[in-house]
């Protein structure tokens, strides 16, 4: 399954080479000898690809953000569990760092790559719908655009990722807010079962019947118990058209937006209706992007709130769900994303001074960002309904139907990495204190994981009694600590 176009992968070759990423001096010493091992012992339905092998190498490593890159000794593409496993224990007898990518979208460096064995999911990409329709088995090295495709038509839908982009397996096992979190919950929340290599190697299933501790654990606790190959998805009916599509508007509109955005929050009771705004800040100015969702063919009439602010761009129209999602145009250009990072925190609610908080954040950063070499600067509001009805026992607490707010940072040069990590995590400490100070926040609020910076602690993603809970299951399917020469979240 191709990541990449011919012309992006030069587009990446090109970057490495700009960036130094070329050469194999952070290559693990063991690990060509580890490379070697598992080329030997796998079967067909798996290959080992080498840097040398350049552009299947890159379509297996690259990352949204090259930032987030290392070069591997080599690339297991898996094609089977079987190979898999055999790799994870070939890999614990040698204990040679290694990384798992699915759609490789994770903006924290190392969190799936790594200088050792990088094990690619791409090869896992069976969608089977169920003769029934009620599930759909996902391999978890699909993007969600490709499972959205196979189920283009079929009547039913899945609850997935929102933009072009994100991985599957990630996105899964960090929780997954979705266009239809309103109505069924997380992704996790809608996952019937999990088939998992264990880091012994042995291949299991986690469900609520077998390994319920590990089915809790997977369900928001990402990659440290495991290396998911598949899961079996609930569907649910979907209409053949829904309305939405991106509206952009200038910076002279924010105001009106952010009113609008903080009224559809306070107002919006209609599940099936949905919104995120993007304000971005740049050296150009402040602009502000609203995504809007109906998983219906008309106009909601909470809509209305946006009628009267005039975009600059409007592709809002009846399509279809696989449509709507392919034509957001979240998947940037290489130059955009050479370097970047993703962080967040989240409230009960919205508020006036808030998103005014959050559009002076976006103003202020903006204003300098061409001075750091700077991209992006966007801040992602996120309004549901209380989704925390639907809520299963989950790694990740979201049953108070928290919002998260996404921050995204991009910039050009690796010599301004350190001004861009102080200002993010400055913005963070500004706006929880705006936060704070408004009642919609407080420190035992759990942290969104896909959205987490890299360093956020387990107690902060999970809170104390799920963390607890969490390094208990670890010690029973993980002693000897193996998922620990992958890159992650510490629990």
């Amino acid at each position: 399954m191709a990541r990449f176009s011919s012309l992006g992968l030069f587009a990446w070759a090109v970057a490495y080479s700009v960036l130094g990423l070329t050469g194999l001096a952070a290559a693990v010493s063991n690990a060509t000898e580890t490379c070697e091992l598992i080329r030997v012992d796998i079967s067909a339905a798996s290959s080992v690809i080498y840097p040398i092998q350049v552009f299947s190498y890159l379509d297996n490593t690259a990352h949204w953000f090259i930032s987030s890159n290392q070069v591997a000794s080599c690339v297991l593409k898996a094609g089977s569990a079987a190979d898999v496993a055999l790799a994870l224990k070939i890999i614990n007898a040698t204990q040679t760092p290694f990384a798992v990518m699915s759609g490789g979208h994770a903006s924290n460096p190392g969190f799936s790559s790594t200088a050792g064995i990088h094990i690619s999911l791409a090869g896992l990409n069976q969608i089977v719908l169920s003769d029934d329709g009620s599930t759909v088995e996902v391999g978890m090295g699909n993007h969600w655009t490709d499972v959205y495709s196979a189920l283009d038509g079929t009547g039913v839908n899945v609850v997935g990722g929102r933009v072009p982009g994100p991985g599957v397996g990630g996105f899964t096992l960090g929780g997954g807010y979705s266009w239809k979190t309103n109505q069924f919950g997380l992704t996790c929340d809608t996952v019937q079962r999990y088939t998992i290599v264990l880091p012994n190697g042995n291949i299991t299933q986690a469900s609520v019947t077998q390994n319920p501790s590990l089915f809790f654990a997977l369900k928001g606790g990402q990659n440290r118990f495991g290396i998911v190959t598949s899961m079996v998805l609930a569907t649910h009916p979907q209409p053949a058209t829904i309305y939405g599509g991106m509206a952009v508007y200038p910076g002279s509109a924010l105001p009106e937006l952010l009113n609008a955005t903080n009224l559809f929050n306070a107002r919006n009771t209609d599940d099936k209706a949905q919104i995120i705004t993007t304000i971005e800040g740049s050296a150009t100015g402040t602009s502000s992007i609203v995504l809007f969702f109906y998983d219906g063919p008309t106009k909601p009439a909470i809509f209305s709130l946006f009628d009267d602010i005039i975009p600059l761009i409007w592709t809002v129209q009846s399509q279809s769900f696989y449509s709507f999602v392919q034509s957001i145009p979240a998947e940037l250009s290489t130059v955009r994303n050479i370097r970047g990072r993703f962080a967040t925190f989240s409230t009960t609610g919205l508020t006036e001074t808030f998103l005014q908080a959050i559009q002076a954040e976006a103003e202020d950063i903006g204003a300098v960002s061409a001075l750091h070499a700077g991209t992006t600067a966007s801040y992602d509001i996120e309004p549901f309904t209380k989704y925390g009805r639907h809520a299963t026992d989950s790694a990740f607490p979201h049953d108070n139907s928290a919002l998260p707010l996404n921050l995204y940072f991009g910039w050009a040069l690796a010599s301004e990495d350190d001004w861009w990590y102080a200002r993010i995590h400055q913005s963070i400490k500004t706006l929880k204190a705006v936060a704070l100070r408004e009642g919609i926040y407080t420190s035992s609020i759990p942290v969104y994981p896909n959205y987490a910076i890299t360093n956020t602690t387990a107690t902060e993603l999970y809170g104390a009694k799920n963390a607890a809970r969490l390094r208990s299951i670890r010690s029973e399917v993980d002693p000897t600590r193996v998922m620990d020469l992958a890159g992650g979240f510490a629990i």
